[in-house]
C-alpha cells in the first residue's frame, strides 16, 4: 500500500509536500518541477522560504491554524522559484499524523494558465464596462427573479435613479411599474424559460415625458447550458418614432394628393370615351384615348413608387384576412382585357382547387398585376401568356409565363434590384420605373415567400416564366 500511494503521489500533477515544524520532509517530483529544482533540494528547507515575501504571513497562518480532521480552504499565493521568478499557485493545507505526530501535507496547484484566463476575462469585463458606461443605450443584467444585478450609467441618467439603488431590486421595487414593467418581466422570464433571444417594443412615462423603447434580451449561460442571467440592451427610439410618424403622414398626404386628381382625370376621360356626356368625333376619341392611357400609366407608377417607399421605410402594413383568390384574380383579369384584346394576346389561365385562404389581398394583387403586366408588355402581338395558380401544402403557387423577348443570363442577377431595366426592356418599352420586380421580391421576403425565374421559358423555348410561392393558412 505504501508503494501504491507513493506511486500516486509521485505521478501527481500537483505539487505535494510534507511539512513538520515548518520544514519540508518530502517533496514529490512535480514540486521540484514548478520550483525549478530537484525534489531532494527542497527537502530539509523551510517551506516559508519558498513563499514570496508578501504572501508569507498568509502561508504561516494557514500552517498554524490547520487542525486535524477539519476541513480547510485553499488560498492563492506566489512561490519563489530557485531562479528568483515567482509563480501563482493555489495552496491547500491538511493536518495529518506523521510518525505518530502531527504534520501538514500541502497540496500546491500551479494556476498560471488559470490566472491568464482570469486576466483575459477581467480585461473583457473592463472593456464591457467601459463600452456599457459610454453608450447612450440602457444596459442592464437581470437574475431569474427579474432583479437588477447590473446597470450602466445611461440607466442612472435616464431614470434619475443612482446606480446603487438598482442593485437587487425589480422595476416594481423602483416604482418603474405599469405596462413597460410588466412587458419587461414577461420577456425576461420567457428568455430564462426558452433560452432564446427576445426583442420587444415598449413605452413609458419617464420623468413626466412619454418615451418609446426597443429592447433586446440576450440569455447568458452557465457551463451546463442553463441561463444564469439575462442581458438587456434598451434603445430610446422616441425620435425615430416621431420621424416615422412624419413619414407616415407625408406618404398618406402624398398618396391622397396624387391619386385623387388622377382618379378624377381617369374617370372623366373614360366617361368621355364612352360618350356618356355626348358624341365625340374620331380625332377627339384618339386624343382622349391617349389621355386615358397616360393617366393609367401615371396611376400605376404612383402606386409602385408609394408601395416601394413604404416597404423601404418599414411602413407597409400587412393585413392577412380570408380571401377568395379566384374572385380576386377575375377582377385583375378584367383590368387587362382591353390590352389583351387590342394586342390579340392568347391569354390562358388555370386555377386549381379551393383558393379561399387567409392572405393579404393587397400583396396578392400587387404581385399578380406586376407579373402579368410585365408578361403582356414584353410579349409581341398575337403572343402567348399564361397564368396558373394552385394551393398545396400551406402555400399558394403561381406561375406566370410568356413567349416574349426573355431575360438574358447577364440580366438575371440584377433583374430584382431597384430601378434596373435591361437594354432589351428599354428597347421594347421606353417608359418604366424598374421597380415592379424589386417591389414584388421585397414584399415576398417580408412574408417568407419566394420568387424565381426561368428564361427561356421551357414551355415555349423562349420568353420567361416566373414561379411564386406564398405561405397561407386556411
Amino acid at each position: 500500500m505504501e508503494a501504491y500511494y507513493k506511486t500516486i503521489v509521485e505521478k501527481a500533477n500537483d505539487a505535494i509536500m510534507l511539512i513538520k515544524d515548518g520544514s519540508v520532509k518530502y517533496a514529490n517530483p512535480y514540486a521540484g518541477k514548478i520550483l525549478g529544482c530537484k525534489p531532494e533540494e527542497i527537502n530539509g528547507e523551510e517551506f516559508l522560504d519558498f513563499v514570496a515575501e508578501e504572501h508569507k504571513e498568509k502561508a504561516k497562518k494557514s500552517l498554524e491554524e490547520s487542525v486535524l480532521e477539519e476541513e480547510t480552504f485553499p488560498y492563492e499565493a506566489e512561490l519563489r522559484k530557485k531562479s528568483g521568478e515567482t509563480i501563482p499557485v493555489e495552496i491547500h493545507v491538511r493536518k495529518i499524523k506523521y510518525h505518530k505526530e502531527e504534520a501538514d501535507i500541502v497540496f500546491i496547484r500551479h494556476i498560471r494558465a488559470r490566472k491568464k484566463v482570469e486576466r483575459i476575462f477581467e480585461e473583457q469585463e473592463k472593456r464591457f464596462q467601459d463600452l456599457a458606461d459610454n453608450t447612450p443605450d440602457i444596459i442592464a443584467r437581470f437574475d431569474e427573479e427579474c432583479r437588477y444585478v447590473y446597470v450602466n450609467k445611461a440607466a442612472e441618467q435616464i431614470f434619475g435613479i443612482p446606480k446603487k439603488e438598482f442593485f437587487w431590486k425589480t422595476d416594481e421595487d423602483l416604482n418603474l411599474g405599469g405596462e413597460r414593467a410588466k412587458a419587461f418581466k414577461d420577456a425576461i422570464l420567457s428568455v430564462f424559460k426558452n433560452k432564446e433571444k427576445k426583442t420587444f417594443y415598449s413605452e413609458a412615462v419617464i420623468q413626466g415625458e412619454k418615451r418609446y423603447y426597443y429592447t433586446v434580451l440576450l440569455p447568458e449561460f452557465f457551463n451546463d447550458g442553463e441561463v444564469k442571467s439575462v442581458l438587456s440592451i434598451t434603445r430610446d427610439i422616441t425620435e425615430i418614432k416621431e420621424v416615422d410618424q412624419i413619414k407616415s403622414e407625408f406618404i398618406s398626404i402624398t398618396s391622397h394628393q396624387l391619386r385623387s386628381p388622377l382618379s378624377v382625370i381617369n374617370w372623366c376621360s373614360l366617361s368621355l370615351l364612352r360618350e356618356d356626356v355626348g358624341k365625340i368625333n374620331e380625332e377627339q376619341k384618339e386624343y382622349l384615348g391617349r389621355i386615358y392611357e397616360s393617366v393609367r400609366k401615371l396611376v400605376k407608377i404612383t402606386d409602385v413608387f408609394l408601395n416601394t417607399t413604404m416597404i423601404d421605410l418599414e411602413m407597409f402594413v400587412f393585413s392577412p384576412r380570408k380571401t377568395d383568390l379566384a374572385l380576386e384574380f377575375q377582377k385583375i383579369e378584367r383590368e387587362f382585357e382591353e390590352i389583351i384584346k387590342k394586342r390579340k394576346i392568347h391569354f390562358q389561365k388555370e386555377l386549381e382547387g379551393s383558393l379561399s385562404v387567409k392572405i393579404d389581398s393587397r400583396v396578392f394583387k400587387i404581385i399578380c398585376r406586376g407579373l402579368i403586366s410585365n408578361a403582356l408588355d414584353y410579349t409581341s402581338k398575337k403572343g402567348r401568356v399564361y397564368f396558373r395558380m394552385k394551393k398545396e401544402e400551406g402555400k399558394i403557387f403561381m406561375e406566370i409565363g410568356d413567349d416574349g423577348c426573355g431575360i438574358s443570363f447577364g440580366d438575371r442577377e440584377r433583374i430584382f434590384t431597384k430601378f434596373y431595366r435591361s437594354e432589351t426592356a428599354r428597347n421594347i418599352k421606353a417608359y418604366g420605373t424598374g421597380l415592379d420586380l424589386y417591389l414584388i421580391k421585397s414584399l415576398l421576403a417580408k412574408i417568407e415567400g419566394e420568387i424565381k425565374l426561368e428564361s427561356p421559358n421551357p414551355m415555349f423555348g423562349k420568353g420567361t416564366v416566373f414561379y411564386v410561392s406564398i405561405p397561407v393558412s386556411d
